[in-house]
């Protein structure tokens, strides 16, 4: 048998939430979450081989952009800001799409100049990045 109410009240719907449910899934998330993190942060140590590497090819469609020890940038051997980097990389695209940008930088440059300068040849629509390393005459065994 179906049991009615016997309330005559107004026949509104039920405006109520069951919450119990979505505070279970949440705290279980939160279990999850409490377990994984401890994993998501070990470094996995590499020890990088060192060889010896033949000088790139010169091309005419390659660019090549320095960073000093001083911060300074220089766009094919001529000081350049920062901020002018991108329109200066974007014109050289629009006009060789096959433009290669050579990245020299300083050993003692920190990680966060490079980046930027990396994601601004990027936001420029350069696809072809090389990174130019130091000549070294013999490898070491």
């Amino acid at each position: 048998m179906i049991s009615r109410s016997s309330t005559t009240d107004t026949d509104e719907p039920l405006a109520e939430i069951n919450v119990t449910p979505l505070v279970d899934v949440m705290l279980v998330l939160v279990v999850i979450l409490l377990v994984i993190a401890p994993l998501l942060t070990r470094t996995i140590r590499i020890d990088l081989p060192k060889v010896t590497a033949s000088a790139s090819e010169s091309r005419t469609h390659s660019v090549t952009v320095s960073l000093d020890a001083d911060g300074r940038i220089f766009f094919d051997g001529s000081e350049i800001a920062l901020e002018q980097l991108e329109p200066a990389l974007r014109r050289r695209a629009l006009q060789d799409k096959r433009t290669t940008v050579n990245l020299r930088s300083d050993k003692n440059e920190s990680f966060g100049a490079v980046a930027d300068v990396l994601a601004r040849i990027g936001h420029a629509g350069i696809e072809h990045v090389a990174v130019v390393t130091a000549h070294t005459s013999k490898p070491s065994e």
